[in-house]
C-alpha cells in the first residue's frame, strides 16, 4: 500500500471519527441543556420565562465545574480551542493529548449548555484534531503525515458542524496546515466529505439558517453602503478579538485561583442575562430572530456590545468554547443594525436588513479570524444562498483588510504571539526565536575608549585588520562603533595623518543588540545596517560582547537539522508513553523518559552524560508556569528542572545507569 492511498483511508477513517465526535458533542449540550434548563432550546424568549435567578446562577455554576475540569486534567481545553491546535501543529509536532478529546467535549458542553456566551465550531475543531492525532501517535505517522491528519480532523469538525464539507476544507486548509498543495488538500477533502455524510446519516442535509428570502442587489450603488459596513465590521471585529485577550490580562492580575475563575466570568454573564438572555450559549436562535425581523434596531445594538462582553468574560476568564458563532452572532447584529438605518433612509436602492445581516456575519467572523475565503464559503453553505455573493465577497474582503490593518493577529494568532510563536512565518521562524544571543556571543571584539587619541585608533585598525571597532567610556558602556571603510580615506593618504582628527568624527550611531533578545530580532537589526557584526551590551548599556551573521545561520542551521532528526525520531514514540523506547540498531535505543531527581537544578554540561553514561539528550520538554509544554533543543548550559521530560539516546543498560546516577 503506498502512503498516499494509506493517507486517503486514514482519512476517511478520521473524518468518520470527527463526524461522530461532533455528534456526539452536540448530544452532549442538549443533554446539559435539560439538565441545567430543563428547556428544549436556549432561544431568547424560552429563556425569558426561566426564573430570574436561574439565569442569574446557571452559568456560574456551569464555571464552577469547567474550571476544576480544564485546570486539573488538561489545560489545553481552555478557549477557543483553534489556536491550541495551532499550537500544536506549529510548536508540538501535531502531537495533542489523547485526554484533550475527553476534557474539551465535557468542558465545552458545559460551558454553552450553562449558559457561556460561547460557540460550539472550536471545540469540534479541537476534537476532531485530537482524534486525528491520537490516531496518528497509534499509528507512529511521521511528522509531516501526523500535521496532514491533524488538518483532516480539523476539516471534519467544522464539516460536521455546519454540513459544510467544502468550508471544512477551506478552513483547514487556511488556518491550520497553510498549505493548498494537492498533497494534504486531498486527504483533508475526503476527510471533510466523510463526516458530513456521517451528520447527513443521522440528522439528514440539514441547512442551519433556511427560508430566508431570495436576496439580490436592487443598485450598484448599494456597493458604498456594503463599504461602510465593511469598515465597520473590521473595526468591530478588531475591538472583539483584543478584548477577549483583554479580559484575560484582567483575569490573571487577579488573585483568583485559575480552577475558580470560570464561575465569576459566568456570574456577568448571568447579570447581562437578566436582561439580554439573547448573549448565552450559541446564539443561533437569536441569529434567527434578525432574519425573522423580530428584533428592533436598539436591540441589536445593544446586543452587538453585549456579545462582546459576556464572550470575552467567558473566555477570558478561562472557560472553553469557540469564538466562530460569536463572531457570526455580532455580525448578524451589527448587519442587521445596519441594514434598517440604510433601508428606512434609502429604501429605493438597498435590499432588506435581513441582506446586510447576511453579509454582517461573514464579514465580522472573516476578519476576526483573518479568513475570508473560509468566512465567504461557510455563509454560503450555511445559508444555501448565492444572491449576494459579491457585495458579500466584497465587505467580506475589506473587512478583513481592515481588521489587519488595526492588529496583524487574528483573534487565533494573537494567542500564539502571546506565547512567543510567530504563526506569519512558519515553524523554522520560531525556532530560530528560541535561540538567545547568548548562544552565539562573541568576546573578541576590539574596543576603543572614546577619549583616546586618534593615532591609537589609527594603530589598532591597522593591527587588528577588524572592519568594526566599538567604541566605549571609562565604565565601559557602549557609545557607537566605527567601521574601517570610514577611516580608508584617510589611511590611505598619508598627508591626511598630519591634520588634526577625533575619534567622535568617526562614530556611527549603531544600535546595540541587548543580550535578551532573540535571534530574529537582531537578523532584522543586520538588514538594517552595513556593519557585518552588531555589539551586544546588557540593561545598563555596558558591553559585553558582539555577534556577527555567519555565526547566526550556522546555530540556526545546526537547530533545524537537530530538531528534523528529533522529529522524525521522537514522533515515532506515543508522547503519552513515557517509558516506550524506539530500536535504532544493535543495542542503541532512543527514550523519552522524566528527568531524574539528582539531576534537576544542574546544568547539561557539568552532567557530562555523553562521558559518563554515553547518553546524549536531543530534547526536552519542559512544562511552564501555566501547565503547558514546551520543546526546548538544550544547550550546554540549559538547567533541567523538575516535572522536565527529556529525549535521549543510549543503550538500555546506559539509560538505567544514568536514572540510578550509578
Amino acid at each position: 500500500m503506498t502512503p498516499a492511498t494509506q493517507m486517503l483511508i486514514l482519512a476517511v477513517v478520521v473524518g468518520v471519527l470527527g463526524g461522530l465526535g461532533a455528534l456526539l458533542f452536540k448530544k452532549l449540550i442538549l443533554i446539559f441543556q435539560g439538565a441545567f434548563w430543563n428547556t428544549p432550546d436556549m432561544a431568547s424568549d424560552t429563556l425569558l420565562a426561566v426564573k430570574w435567578y436561574r439565569r442569574l446562577l446557571m452559568p456560574m455554576i456551569g464555571g464552577l465545574i469547567v474550571g476544576p475540569l480544564i485546570y486539573f486534567l488538561a489545560r489545553e481545553a481552555k478557549g477557543p480551542g483553534v489556536p491550541e491546535v495551532m499550537i500544536a501543529v506549529i510548536v508540538k509536532n501535531s502531537i495533542i493529548r489523547p485526554i484533550v478529546v475527553l476534557v474539551k467535549i465535557l468542558a465545552s458542553a458545559l460551558s454553552i449548555s450553562s449558559g457561556g456566551s460561547v460557540g460550539r465550531e472550536g471545540p469540534i475543531v479541537q476534537i476532531g484534531a485530537s482524534i486525528a492525532s491520537t490516531t496518528g501517535q497509534l499509528l507512529r505517522l511521521s511528522p509531516v503525515q501526523l500535521k496532514t491528519l491533524v488538518g483532516c480532523g480539523v476539516a471534519a469538525g467544522i464539516s460536521a458542524t455546519f454540513n459544510a464539507p467544502i468550508a471544512g476544507a477551506l478552513f483547514s486548509l487556511e488556518l491550520i496546515v497553510s498549505d493548498f498543495g494537492l498533497t494534504p488538500f486531498t486527504p483533508i477533502l475526503v476527510s471533510s466529505v466523510s463526516a458530513a455524510a456521517i451528520t447527513r446519516h443521522f440528522h439528514g442535509n440539514v441547512i442551519e439558517f433556511v427560508d430566508l428570502e431570495q436576496f439580490a442587489m436592487r443598485s450598484p450603488k448599494e456597493f458604498v453602503f456594503y463599504l461602510i459596513l465593511a469598515l465597520t465590521a473590521g473595526f468591530v471585529a478588531f475591538v472583539f478579538s483584543r478584548s477577549i485577550y483583554r479580559l484575560e490580562d484582567i483575569f490573571n492580575k487577579t488573585k483568583i485561583p485559575q480552577w475558580i475563575r470560570p464561575a465569576f466570568g459566568g456570574l456577568i454573564v448571568g447579570i447581562i442575562a437578566l436582561k439580554f438572555p439573547h448573549v448565552m450559549g450559541v446564539g443561533y436562535d437569536t441569529i434567527e430572530e434578525v432574519f425573522d425581523k423580530n428584533l428592533v434596531l436598539n436591540t441589536m445594538l445593544f446586543l452587538v456590545v453585549l456579545k462582546i462582553l459576556a464572550t470575552s468574560v467567558t473566555l477570558g476568564s478561562g472557560g472553553s468554547g469557540g469564538v466562530f458563532a460569536p463572531s457570526l452572532f455580532i455580525g448578524a447584529m451589527l448587519g442587521g443594525a445596519f441594514g434598517n438605518i440604510v433601508n428606512n433612509l434609502f429604501p429605493n436602492i438597498t435590499s432588506p436588513p435581513t441582506a446586510y445581516a447576511l453579509v454582517g456575519m461573514a464579514a465580522v467572523n472573516g476578519a476576526c479570524t483573518m479568513a475570508p475565503l473560509s468566512a465567504i464559503i461557510v455563509l454560503v453553505e450555511l445559508t444555501n444562498e448565492y444572491g449576494i455573493i459579491l457585495p458579500l465577497m466584497f465587505t467580506v474582503v475589506i473587512a478583513t483588510f481592515v481588521a489587519r490593518k488595526l492588529c496583524p493577529e487574528s483573534i487565533y494568532t494573537e494567542q500564539l504571539r502571546r506565547k512567543g510563536i510567530m504563526s506569519h512565518h512558519g515553524e523554522d521562524l520560531n525556532i530560530i526565536r528560541m535561540i538567545s544571543v547568548k548562544d552565539v556571543l562573541r568576546n573578541d571584539e576590539v574596543t576603543i575608549y572614546e577619549n583616546s587619541k586618534f593615532e591609537e585608533l589609527v594603530r589598532l585598525a591597522l593591527e587588528t585588520h577588524r572592519n568594526n571597532i566599538f567604541v566605549i567610556d571609562s565604565n565601559g558602556k557602549y557609545k557607537g562603533a566605527i567601521q574601517l571603510l570610514d577611516l580608508k580615506y584617510v589611511l590611505s593618504n598619508p598627508e591626511e595623518l598630519s591634520h588634526i582628527h577625533h575619534i567622535v568624527d568617526f562614530i556611527n550611531e549603531l544600535p546595540p543588540v541587548l543580550i535578551n533578545q532573540s535571534l530574529d530580532k537582531i537578523v532584522d537589526s543586520f538588514s538594517g545596517t552595513s556593519f557585518d557584526r552588531l555589539p551586544v551590551v546588557d540593561s545598563h548599556r555596558k558591553l559585553i560582547g558582539s555577534v556577527i551573521m555567519s555565526d547566526i545561520m550556522r546555530r540556526y542551521n545546526q537547530e533545524v537539522a537537530n530538531r528534523n532528526i528529533t522529529i522524525e525520531l521522537g514522533a515515532r514514540i506515543p508522547a503519552h508513553d513515557k517509558s516506550n523506547m524506539l530500536h535504532i540498531g544493535g543495542d542503541s535505543v532512543i527514550a523519552e523518559i522524566e528527568v531524574p531527581v539528582w539531576m534537576v537544578g544542574k546544568e547539561l554540561s557539568e552532567l557530562k552524560l555523553r562521558t559518563l553514561y554515553n547518553i546524549s539528550v536531543f530534547l526536552v520538554k519542559s512544562k511552564q508556569e501555566k501547565g503547558e509544554s514546551q520543546f526546548i533543543t538544550p544547550n550546554a548550559s540549559y538547567v533541567f528542572r523538575d516535572e522536565d521530560v527529556i529525549l535521549i539516546s543510549g543503550t538500555e543498560k546506559d539509560i538505567e545507569s544514568m536514572k540510578k546516577n550509578s
